[in-house]
């Protein structure tokens, strides 16, 4: 029988939390949830927002939207979320 996991059993997976998404550089970007259809399967859908240097390496920022990410504290794989550490 599969176990939930512990970000399921506190019932933290609501829209507006704040997550960390696992950019495929493997930054950690500040995110918010903003949905999560089916929140014991631990996919959500993000608001991520980047703060990285353009072309002529001007910092710059913006929003991304991302759906169905799913989550992973183990490894953090990018394209992931993961809780932030503390």
């Amino acid at each position: 029988m599969a176990t939930k996991s512990k970000a399921v059993d506190n019932g933290k997976i609501t829209e507006g939390r704040n997550v960390h998404y696992v950019a495929y550089n493997n930054r950690h970007l500040a995110s918010i949830i903003t949905g999560s259809e089916e929140p014991e399967t631990e996919v959500v859908d993000l608001a991520v927002f980047t703060n990285m240097r353009n072309v002529n390496g001007d910092k710059s920022g913006g929003v991304q939207f991302h759906w169905g990410i799913k989550h992973d504290e183990e490894t953090k794989a990018p394209g992931t979320w993961h809780w932030i550490e503390r």
